[in-house]
């Protein structure tokens, strides 16, 4: 009787155990097999919708002529609700030479309002705090690509760091 009670506990004892430890890391698996995402490379057509791309769609799709951070001349806060500040700082100080450019060149595309034909913001490409969102549009025609480089900021929203026009030329540098 002590034997089949022993065996019976060993049997109960060896097909409870739990699984062998695996091998550690400190990063969750979807990282560890991910890799990270390429920020030249335009998003895949299935890509889903972020706050990043939301952001841009807003800048180029929603906002008038009334509402367009590169006129406001005095404050700054138009400008830092798509810009980094050390950008939208510098977008504000030349919002009056943009005021009169504006009919020559449309700061959102270096290219004048009348050339553009049709405008398509993709969906973010996003690495970590840095983010890439592509704008393709048409003039005369042609179809035109440009990049928004984006930083998320310390509070987790997105903001414009630089745009990369289709001739190569930066915001950035223009505003200088």
């Amino acid at each position: 009787m002590k034997t089949a009670h022993f065996l019976a506990l060993a049997l109960l004892t060896l097909s409870c155990q739990t699984k062998p430890k695996q091998e550690t890391t400190d990063k969750p698996a979807t990282e560890q097999t991910a890799a990270p995402a390429d920020l030249t490379k335009r998003p895949p057509n299935d890509a889903p919708r972020s706050a990043a791309d939301r952001l841009v769609r807003a800048l180029y799709f929603e906002h008038d002529a009334n509402e367009n951070p590169f006129l406001e001349t005095k404050d700054p806060l138009l400008a830092e609700q798509y810009f980094t500040k050390p950008l939208a700082a510098k977008l504000t100080k030349n919002a009056s030479k943009a005021a009169a450019n504006r009919r020559k060149i449309n700061p959102l595309f270096n290219v004048p309002d009348s050339a553009i034909e049709k405008r398509w913001v993709l969906p973010a490409v996003i690495a970590g705090e840095k983010a890439v969102v592509f704008v393709t549009y048409q003039t005369n025609g042609k179809e035109q690509e440009m990049r928004c480089e984006m930083e998320q900021q310390a509070n987790g929203r997105w903001r414009i760091a630089d745009i990369m026009y289709a001739d190569g030329k930066r915001l950035a540098e223009l505003v200088n």
